[in-house]
């Protein structure tokens, strides 16, 4: 006779459930980590443009190739804004998905809990038979000598 978990089922759709959100979790630190890398690479290209301005600075340079430094180092203060804006809407999603998934892993690990806890007791009683089946048979025996 072997131990069956009549909730075996739902735990195999909650392992699911918390798997999923595992993974959209993954998926969502993947994002902030670009998204962080993106913000550095911006930062060092707009100190790379302010190196370039500075030394165009020290020779002589036209108004226009000025101007042109300027609307440049404009561009990536701008891009690095909206990259800061996305990098805060990511965390704020992690900080909800993270949420979700601590809830589906609590959900899998209380269901996992009852089996383990159904499971010790299924055998518990099957040694208690064994036990009492090895103490008929011993009896009988010795009520034959």
């Amino acid at each position: 006779m072997a131990f069956r978990f009549s909730l075996a089922t739902l735990l195999k759709l909650r392992e699911i459930a918390e798997q999923r959100e595992e993974r959209l979790l993954g998926q969502i630190q993947g994002q902030i980590v670009q998204s962080r890398q993106s913000l550095a690479d911006l930062a060092a290209r707009r100190e790379g443009l302010f190196r370039m301005r500075e030394e165009a600075l020290q020779q002589s340079t036209s108004a226009v190739d000025l101007l042109n430094s300027y609307e440049q180092v404009r561009v990536v203060e701008r891009l690095e804004e909206s990259g800061r804006a996305q990098l805060a809407k990511l965390e704020t999603l992690r900080d909800q998905q993270m949420k979700i998934y601590q809830d589906a892993h609590r959900k899998a690990e209380v269901l996992t809990e009852m089996r383990g806890d159904q499971k010790e007791l299924f055998y518990k009683e099957l040694a208690k038979k064994e036990q009492g089946v090895m103490d008929d048979n011993f009896s009988s025996r010795r009520a034959f000598k």
